[in-house]
Protein backbone atom coordinates (compact mmCIF):
# COMPACT_ATOMS: atom_id res chain seq x y z
CA UNK A 1 0.00 0.00 0.00
CA UNK A 2 1.28 3.50 -1.05
CA UNK A 3 2.39 5.40 2.04
CA UNK A 4 2.80 2.56 4.28
CA UNK A 5 5.22 2.23 7.02
CA UNK A 6 8.04 -0.08 6.51
CA UNK A 7 8.57 -2.52 9.50
CA UNK A 8 12.38 -3.24 10.32
CA UNK A 9 14.82 -3.59 12.83
CA UNK A 10 18.09 -2.79 13.30
CA UNK A 11 19.99 -5.87 14.80
CA UNK A 12 23.40 -3.41 14.74
CA UNK A 13 24.19 -0.03 14.88
CA UNK A 14 27.42 1.67 15.42
CA UNK A 15 26.52 6.03 16.98
CA UNK A 16 30.45 6.16 17.07
CA UNK A 17 30.99 4.80 13.08
CA UNK A 18 27.65 6.74 11.76
CA UNK A 19 28.57 10.15 13.65
CA UNK A 20 32.25 10.03 12.62
CA UNK A 21 31.36 9.28 8.90
CA UNK A 22 28.81 11.76 8.94
CA UNK A 23 31.21 14.29 10.74
CA UNK A 24 34.42 13.61 8.20
CA UNK A 25 32.00 14.25 4.69
CA UNK A 26 29.72 17.17 6.11
CA UNK A 27 26.69 15.37 6.06
CA UNK A 28 24.21 16.94 8.69
CA UNK A 29 22.31 13.79 10.55
CA UNK A 30 19.17 15.84 11.97
CA UNK A 31 18.32 18.06 9.85
CA UNK A 32 19.19 21.97 9.67
CA UNK A 33 18.28 24.22 12.36
CA UNK A 34 15.14 26.39 12.17
CA UNK A 35 15.18 30.07 12.61
CA UNK A 36 12.47 32.37 13.47
CA UNK A 37 12.14 36.31 13.20
CA UNK A 38 10.40 39.11 14.56
CA UNK A 39 10.19 42.57 15.14
CA UNK A 40 10.99 44.09 18.19
CA UNK A 41 11.20 47.73 18.84
CA UNK A 42 11.08 48.28 15.74
CA UNK A 43 14.14 46.30 14.94
CA UNK A 44 14.15 42.68 13.46
CA UNK A 45 15.22 39.99 15.72
CA UNK A 46 16.21 36.70 14.60
CA UNK A 47 16.44 33.61 16.80
CA UNK A 48 17.41 30.31 16.51
CA UNK A 49 14.48 28.22 17.22
CA UNK A 50 15.10 24.73 19.51
CA UNK A 51 14.56 21.35 17.81
CA UNK A 52 12.21 19.06 19.56
CA UNK A 53 13.10 15.62 19.12
CA UNK A 54 10.57 12.98 20.72
CA UNK A 55 12.26 9.93 19.07
CA UNK A 56 15.79 8.76 17.55
CA UNK A 57 14.72 8.66 13.86
CA UNK A 58 17.61 6.07 12.89
CA UNK A 59 15.95 5.52 9.35
CA UNK A 60 16.12 9.15 8.74
CA UNK A 61 19.68 9.21 10.30
CA UNK A 62 20.67 6.53 8.06
CA UNK A 63 19.08 7.83 4.53
CA UNK A 64 20.65 11.08 4.93
CA UNK A 65 24.29 8.94 5.39
CA UNK A 66 23.51 7.06 1.83
CA UNK A 67 22.31 10.50 0.12
CA UNK A 68 25.77 12.49 1.79
CA UNK A 69 28.07 9.53 0.17
CA UNK A 70 26.09 8.93 -3.09
CA UNK A 71 28.83 8.76 -5.40
CA UNK A 72 31.13 6.65 -2.85
CA UNK A 73 28.77 4.33 -2.03
CA UNK A 74 29.00 0.74 -4.16
CA UNK A 75 25.51 -1.68 -4.63
CA UNK A 76 26.71 -4.03 -7.16
CA UNK A 77 29.83 -5.56 -6.26
CA UNK A 78 30.98 -5.96 -10.18
CA UNK A 79 32.70 -2.39 -9.54
CA UNK A 80 36.35 -3.22 -8.93
CA UNK A 81 38.60 -2.95 -6.05
CA UNK A 82 38.27 -0.67 -4.04
CA UNK A 83 35.49 0.70 -3.39
CA UNK A 84 35.11 3.12 -0.52
CA UNK A 85 31.62 2.10 1.20
CA UNK A 86 29.26 -1.26 0.56
CA UNK A 87 25.08 -0.68 0.48
CA UNK A 88 24.47 -4.55 0.46
CA UNK A 89 22.03 -7.27 1.15
CA UNK A 90 22.03 -11.10 2.21
CA UNK A 91 22.74 -13.35 5.04
CA UNK A 92 24.58 -11.87 7.81
CA UNK A 93 27.01 -14.38 10.29
CA UNK A 94 27.43 -13.12 13.85
CA UNK A 95 30.16 -13.69 16.40
CA UNK A 96 32.20 -12.25 18.85
CA UNK A 97 35.97 -11.89 18.85
CA UNK A 98 38.39 -10.33 22.11
CA UNK A 99 39.97 -7.81 20.48
CA UNK A 100 42.88 -6.60 21.99
CA UNK A 101 43.07 -3.13 22.50
CA UNK A 102 39.00 -2.28 23.44
CA UNK A 103 37.42 -2.92 26.56
CA UNK A 104 34.31 -4.59 25.05
CA UNK A 105 33.65 -8.04 23.20
CA UNK A 106 34.41 -6.96 19.45
CA UNK A 107 31.90 -8.14 16.84
CA UNK A 108 32.87 -10.03 13.59
CA UNK A 109 29.82 -10.05 10.91
CA UNK A 110 30.15 -12.10 7.92
CA UNK A 111 28.41 -11.93 4.27
CA UNK A 112 29.12 -14.32 1.68
CA UNK A 113 27.55 -13.36 -2.06
CA UNK A 114 27.88 -13.34 -5.46
CA UNK A 115 28.11 -10.64 -7.72
CA UNK A 116 26.06 -9.79 -10.53
CA UNK A 117 29.27 -11.84 -12.45
CA UNK A 118 29.27 -14.25 -10.65
CA UNK A 119 32.16 -14.04 -8.74
CA UNK A 120 32.09 -15.00 -5.03
CA UNK A 121 32.61 -12.20 -2.67
CA UNK A 122 32.94 -12.46 1.01
CA UNK A 123 32.83 -9.33 3.27
CA UNK A 124 34.22 -9.40 6.59
CA UNK A 125 33.26 -6.69 8.78
CA UNK A 126 34.86 -6.21 12.72
CA UNK A 127 32.37 -3.70 15.18
CA UNK A 128 31.62 -4.09 18.71
CA UNK A 129 29.05 -6.53 20.75
CA UNK A 130 27.68 -3.35 22.20
CA UNK A 131 26.02 -2.24 19.03
CA UNK A 132 24.68 -5.76 18.26
CA UNK A 133 21.10 -6.29 19.36
CA UNK A 134 18.97 -9.60 19.59
CA UNK A 135 22.26 -11.51 21.04
CA UNK A 136 23.15 -11.44 24.35
CA UNK A 137 26.57 -11.91 25.80
CA UNK A 138 25.49 -15.41 26.94
CA UNK A 139 25.09 -16.49 23.51
CA UNK A 140 28.00 -18.08 22.44
CA UNK A 141 30.48 -19.69 24.97
CA UNK A 142 34.40 -20.11 24.84
CA UNK A 143 36.81 -22.68 23.05
CA UNK A 144 37.81 -23.87 19.79
CA UNK A 145 40.00 -22.48 17.39
CA UNK A 146 41.70 -18.83 17.63
CA UNK A 147 43.51 -17.19 15.21
CA UNK A 148 47.38 -16.04 16.14
CA UNK A 149 47.03 -13.19 13.08
CA UNK A 150 44.32 -11.54 15.19
CA UNK A 151 46.98 -8.73 16.71
CA UNK A 152 48.32 -8.32 12.80
CA UNK A 153 44.62 -7.93 11.55
CA UNK A 154 43.92 -5.23 14.47
CA UNK A 155 46.47 -3.13 13.17
CA UNK A 156 45.25 -3.13 9.73
CA UNK A 157 42.02 -2.32 11.36
CA UNK A 158 43.39 0.47 13.11
CA UNK A 159 45.01 2.49 9.87
CA UNK A 160 41.96 1.98 7.74
CA UNK A 161 43.53 -0.17 5.18
CA UNK A 162 45.82 3.61 4.87
CA UNK A 163 49.15 2.08 5.75
CA UNK A 164 51.14 -0.98 5.91
CA UNK A 165 51.00 -2.65 8.74
CA UNK A 166 54.61 -3.92 10.66
CA UNK A 167 54.04 -7.45 9.96
CA UNK A 168 56.05 -9.00 7.51
CA UNK A 169 53.11 -10.14 5.19
CA UNK A 170 50.65 -8.11 2.59
CA UNK A 171 47.33 -7.09 2.82
CA UNK A 172 46.24 -10.07 0.40
CA UNK A 173 47.07 -12.26 3.49
CA UNK A 174 46.00 -10.47 5.90
CA UNK A 175 41.97 -10.59 4.48
CA UNK A 176 42.23 -14.11 3.99
CA UNK A 177 42.89 -14.52 7.47
CA UNK A 178 40.24 -12.10 7.98
CA UNK A 179 37.97 -14.74 5.93
CA UNK A 180 39.55 -17.68 7.83
CA UNK A 181 38.53 -16.20 11.00
CA UNK A 182 35.13 -14.92 10.01
CA UNK A 183 34.68 -19.09 8.90
CA UNK A 184 36.53 -21.21 11.63
CA UNK A 185 36.18 -19.58 14.50
CA UNK A 186 35.77 -21.15 17.87
CA UNK A 187 35.82 -24.68 15.47
CA UNK A 188 37.31 -27.49 16.72
CA UNK A 189 38.74 -30.84 14.66
CA UNK A 190 37.87 -30.90 10.75
CA UNK A 191 35.82 -28.51 8.75
CA UNK A 192 33.49 -31.20 7.60
CA UNK A 193 32.60 -31.27 11.69
CA UNK A 194 31.17 -28.45 11.80
CA UNK A 195 29.96 -27.63 8.32
CA UNK A 196 26.41 -26.53 7.70
CA UNK A 197 26.67 -26.50 11.54
CA UNK A 198 28.25 -23.06 12.76
CA UNK A 199 26.23 -23.76 16.14
CA UNK A 200 28.96 -25.91 17.26
CA UNK A 201 31.36 -23.80 16.70
CA UNK A 202 32.53 -21.14 20.29
CA UNK A 203 31.87 -17.40 19.89
CA UNK A 204 29.22 -18.01 17.52
CA UNK A 205 26.09 -16.25 18.20
CA UNK A 206 23.67 -16.37 15.18
CA UNK A 207 22.63 -15.37 12.14
CA UNK A 208 19.69 -13.45 9.92
CA UNK A 209 18.73 -14.69 6.81
CA UNK A 210 17.13 -11.21 5.05
CA UNK A 211 19.37 -8.02 5.69
CA UNK A 212 20.75 -5.07 4.40
CA UNK A 213 24.02 -3.61 6.00
CA UNK A 214 25.74 -0.39 5.19
CA UNK A 215 29.98 -0.69 5.94
CA UNK A 216 32.87 1.35 5.28
CA UNK A 217 35.57 -0.73 3.54
CA UNK A 218 39.04 -0.79 4.81
CA UNK A 219 40.52 -3.40 2.32
CA UNK A 220 39.54 -4.36 -0.76
CA UNK A 221 41.82 -7.52 -2.50
CA UNK A 222 40.90 -9.99 -5.29
CA UNK A 223 43.26 -13.14 -4.25
CA UNK A 224 45.47 -14.24 -7.11
CA UNK A 225 44.51 -17.86 -7.71
CA UNK A 226 48.45 -18.91 -7.98
CA UNK A 227 49.08 -18.01 -4.81
CA UNK A 228 46.69 -19.64 -2.72
CA UNK A 229 45.55 -23.32 -3.36
CA UNK A 230 42.86 -24.90 -1.19
CA UNK A 231 41.36 -28.71 -1.32
CA UNK A 232 37.33 -29.52 -2.22
CA UNK A 233 35.79 -29.17 1.41
CA UNK A 234 37.96 -26.39 2.42
CA UNK A 235 35.65 -23.14 3.61
CA UNK A 236 37.96 -21.07 2.19
CA UNK A 237 38.30 -23.36 -1.57
CA UNK A 238 36.63 -20.81 -4.61
CA UNK A 239 37.55 -17.55 -2.06
CA UNK A 240 37.89 -14.77 -4.45
CA UNK A 241 37.16 -10.98 -3.32
CA UNK A 242 37.55 -10.21 0.18
CA UNK A 243 36.28 -6.50 1.68
CA UNK A 244 37.48 -5.80 5.44
CA UNK A 245 35.90 -3.29 7.00
CA UNK A 246 33.43 -1.95 9.75
CA UNK A 247 29.92 -1.79 9.62
CA UNK A 248 27.98 1.25 10.32
CA UNK A 249 24.51 -0.32 10.79
CA UNK A 250 21.83 -3.67 9.48
CA UNK A 251 18.72 -3.92 9.03
CA UNK A 252 16.84 -6.70 8.78
CA UNK A 253 12.56 -6.44 7.78
CA UNK A 254 12.34 -9.58 8.82
CA UNK A 255 12.93 -9.68 12.45
CA UNK A 256 11.65 -13.56 12.94
CA UNK A 257 14.47 -14.51 10.31
CA UNK A 258 17.16 -14.16 13.41
CA UNK A 259 18.18 -17.74 14.20
CA UNK A 260 19.81 -17.61 17.82
CA UNK A 261 22.36 -20.56 18.09
CA UNK A 262 21.94 -20.89 21.78
CA UNK A 263 18.09 -22.40 20.33
CA UNK A 264 20.05 -24.72 18.19
CA UNK A 265 22.45 -26.01 21.02
CA UNK A 266 19.59 -27.14 23.45
CA UNK A 267 17.65 -28.14 20.34
CA UNK A 268 14.55 -26.30 21.60
CA UNK A 269 12.43 -23.70 19.96
CA UNK A 270 11.21 -23.45 16.23
CA UNK A 271 14.13 -22.55 15.06
CA UNK A 272 15.94 -25.48 15.96
CA UNK A 273 13.71 -27.32 14.58
CA UNK A 274 13.75 -25.86 11.25
CA UNK A 275 17.29 -25.96 11.08
CA UNK A 276 17.39 -29.81 12.11
CA UNK A 277 14.55 -30.42 9.16
CA UNK A 278 17.08 -28.69 6.38
CA UNK A 279 19.37 -31.31 8.09
CA UNK A 280 17.37 -33.66 7.48
CA UNK A 281 17.36 -34.86 11.20
CA UNK A 282 13.58 -34.36 11.35
CA UNK A 283 10.57 -35.25 9.17
CA UNK A 284 8.38 -32.82 8.34
CA UNK A 285 5.67 -33.87 9.84
CA UNK A 286 6.01 -35.09 13.52
CA UNK A 287 5.39 -38.85 13.76
CA UNK A 288 4.92 -41.06 17.08
CA UNK A 289 8.79 -41.91 15.81
CA UNK A 290 9.92 -38.81 16.74
CA UNK A 291 7.83 -37.88 20.41
CA UNK A 292 9.48 -36.41 22.95
CA UNK A 293 11.75 -38.86 23.90
CA UNK A 294 12.48 -39.07 20.43
CA UNK A 295 12.98 -35.71 20.08
CA UNK A 296 15.35 -35.42 23.64
CA UNK A 297 17.43 -38.67 21.92
CA UNK A 298 17.81 -36.56 19.00
CA UNK A 299 19.08 -33.51 20.44
CA UNK A 300 21.84 -35.46 22.76
CA UNK A 301 22.75 -37.17 19.18
CA UNK A 302 23.66 -33.86 17.64
CA UNK A 303 25.41 -32.55 20.91
CA UNK A 304 27.31 -35.45 20.84
CA UNK A 305 27.95 -35.02 17.21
Amino acid sequence: MKGQRVIGRYVYWSDRAIRRTAEDNGIELVGHARWTAGVTAGVLQASRAGQERLTRNRVEEARRIEEGLRTAVVEDLTTPPKVAFVNVTGKVSFARFHHQYAKNPGALLHLQMHSGAGRRVDICLFGSMDCVRGFGPWDDFEGGWTSSEMPAIEELLRAQGTVNTSWDEDVEYFSLEALKIALRLGSTGTDEHHAGRPQTRGFTVGHNDACSVFAEVYSDTVLDPQRWNHLPGDPLAGADRIIVGRPLWVRTQHPEATVRYPDLRTGTGPAARSWMRRLRLLPRRRTQLYGRAGFELLRKMILLQ
